[in-house]
């Protein structure tokens, strides 16, 4: 395992999901068969890669950034708009294409988000399950010693992404895998909530559930569980439940976990104790939740360092 508070890389690598996301404010989900009036509509950049990407790019973390093919389509080209837009590197994404050029059943990634006044959203997505590379794995500049990250969206390039990177000596951080067969290695990291794995609204289940997990595969492990907090631990730190940062207003939960996850690679990559990235990547993702969308308005580090500084009595619980 990566000694904690050491230098572990200078490089983030993000693979994953990058994608349009139709952003839809509603009163309530209908009843089955029912009907609800939309209130607004937003186009934004999302997918859990480019969610991530934009948190580092933001706290200037050195980011590189792959994922699927964007395709030819009219919504492929403004995905490449959002993409620049926020800045993010474009050397590994493909080539841009145009709609003659796209291949028999390709798609652009499209999610239709449509999120309540709670904060809560409900997602159906399009163009994700038959979704290739843009850059072929083979091609992607592994370097030992750096961090890789993805998410399991792509399936087989996924993992087999994550394998590579494992082969190749980077510390990987995985989240969602949660399969039998996955890519987990000892000294990994590993996130997910209650969505996939764990107990909802169950925390000391969710201890137990951890404990299991990092006895399985030796992996520091964290489960989340929206407002209840999460449970992390690992082979060096006890598992245990840590407390949420409380919310400012609750606007949208849309990528609060791309969020927490970017939190923990700024500090892994910086070399903090395990705390203080449990701290950090906890209060980014409460501060994620103030906005509508997860790239609209990622807060600064100075917000989130401030966020933390104004809540001691959740802090001192993290240490």
């Amino acid at each position: 395992m990566i000694p904690l508070g050491k230098i572990a890389s200078t490089l983030i690598f993000v693979y994953g999901t990058i994608c349009i996301d139709r952003l839809r404010r509603v009163p309530c989900l209908p009843a089955p068969g029912g009907y609800v009036e939309i209130e607004s509509e937003s186009m934004l950049l999302g997918g859990e890669a480019a969610n991530t990407a934009v948190a580092l790019t933001t706290w200037n973390d050195p980011v590189r950034l792959a994922g699927n093919a964007f395709g030819g389509s009219a919504e492929a080209q403004e995905l490449w708009r959002l993409v620049e837009e926020k800045g993010l590197p474009q050397e590994f994404l493909g080539e841009r294409k145009s709609p003659g050029q796209t291949r028999v059943g390709e798609r652009t990634p499209v999610c239709d988000i449509y999120v309540t006044p709670d904060g809560e959203r409900t997602m159906f997505g399009q163009g994700f399950a038959r979704s290739g590379p843009g850059v072929p794995l083979e091609d992607l500049p592994l370097e030992a010693g750096s961090w890789f990250t993805v998410e399991p969206n792509m399936d087989l390039y996924a993992r087999e992404a994550a394998r590579m990177a494992i082969s190749k000596g980077l510390n990987t951080y995985l989240m969602d895998f949660i399969r039998e067969d996955e890519p987990i290695v000892p000294g990994s990291f590993w996130q997910s909530s209650t969505d996939w794995a764990g107990h909802r609204n169950n925390m000391q289940r969710n201890v137990q559930w951890v404990k299991d997990w990092v006895s399985r595969y030796g992996c520091f492990t964290i489960v989340s569980d929206g407002p209840n907090g999460f449970v992390a631990g690992g082979p060096d730190l006890p598992v245990r439940t840590y407390p949420p940062y409380p919310a400012l207003k609750v606007v949208d939960t849309t990528g609060a976990g791309d969020l927490f996850r970017a939190g923990m690679l700024h500090g892994l990559d910086k070399g903090w104790p395990i705390q203080r990235c449990l701290q950090f990547a906890a209060a980014a993702g409460c501060l994620k939740c103030r906005a509508f969308g997860a790239t609209s308005d990622v807060p600064t580090v100075a917000q989130i360092e401030s966020h933390i500084a104004d809540n001691p009595d959740v802090s001192r619980q993290y240490l």
